[in-house]
């Protein structure tokens, strides 16, 4: 049987600092997976859960399998779990290289999930059945329309350099994560870098929760702008990019002044765990069969959101 095929889209490695202390010790450790609406529970061992065969696997023209990413990954897995073990949990500073390794295990965190891969397969999914109308099209296309279809192809493919074949469209479609994972860390790194870096840390029980899309980007000003503005990004100046790190620790980056080691109160733990909860896919991870009711509140709308605010503009033009 072919090794490596089971790939992990949340490292095992990072999840083990999950797994229950009250696992008895003739037993497997374990972590408490609960759906993403809380109602089924299951202990899982790591290595059983957030995976899929051939994940990352990149198929030559004759069908060998190129692991280069799947190892590249693992080797970035294997030296975050080093950072977390000698200088996260001691609070120790962290070396340039150190905040460099970090984020990027961010940023293929961000990048390398199953919700990211359906993301982006979606996304190319618009563009090449374009392409494919196009070319059922042409099939019964005069040589007239061909030639102004042609002409505005090549006016567009002039103003993008960037512009794509049907053949490299389909393969984007069908392997999202192998094609656009390498780019998408190398130009996110940087970018995360520029960020301020706290470790905000809690003793309280069960502490910070983690899940099958640990990454999560929220700005806490989105409410504010209209609906099609709200995705969270690099350009709004009070983003918060938050990863557990384990139960006792959470990386939060942002532009806020917050750096270094920081005890913070159980209602920001509970905040910092509904965020993560919401984010999830399909299941979130707590260290023990415990969950709370706040996780799943989504909270009242702002008297100063966008559509409280334009229902108050709407009412004085009346």
């Amino acid at each position: 049987m072919s090794k490596y095929k089971k790939q992990h889209f949340v490292p095992s490695s990072y999840l083990k600092t999950w797994c229950d202390s009250k696992c008895p010790k003739n037993q497997t450790p374990y972590v408490w997976r609960f759906s993403f609406d809380g109602t089924d529970v299951k202990r899982k061992a790591p290595k059983n859960i957030f995976h899929e065969t051939d994940m990352y696997t990149i198929r030559g023209e004759n069908g060998k399998r190129n692991l280069i990413l799947e190892h590249g990954l693992q080797q970035l897995e294997t030296k975050f779990a080093r950072i977390r073990r000698k200088t996260l949990q001691k609070k120790r500073e962290l070396t340039t290289e150190e905040h460099i390794l970090i984020c990027a295990f961010i940023a293929a965190t961000n990048s390398r999930t199953k919700a990211t891969r359906d993301h982006w397969k979606k996304n190319w999914e618009r563009s090449l059945k374009m392409m494919e109308g196009m070319m059922e099209w042409a099939k019964t296309a005069t040589p007239e329309e061909k030639e102004r279809a042609a002409s505005i192809s090549s006016l567009s493919s002039r103003e993008n350099n960037n512009s794509l074949d049907y053949k490299q469209v389909k393969e984007l479609h069908e392997n999202p994560l192998q094609k656009m994972l390498p780019g998408m860390i190398t130009s996110l790194t940087p970018m995360l870098l520029k960020l301020n870096m706290a470790i905000l840390c809690t003793n309280n029980i069960p502490g910070f929760i983690t899940s099958d899309y640990p990454c999560v980007w929220y700005d806490p000003e989105a409410y504010k702008r209209p609906p099609l503005y709200r995705a969270p990004g690099l350009i709004y100046p009070a983003l918060e990019i938050t990863l557990p790190v384990s139960p006792k620790q959470i990386i939060l980056l942002s532009r806020h002044d917050y750096t270094g080691y920081m005890d913070v109160h159980e209602r920001i733990v509970d905040e910092l765990n509904r965020r993560t909860r919401f984010n999830a896919d399909e299941y979130f991870v707590v260290n023990s069969n415990m969950k709370k009711n706040f996780w799943f509140d989504p909270g009242k709308e702002p008297s100063d959101s966008w559509e409280n605010t334009q229902k108050r503009k709407e009412i004085s033009a009346e």
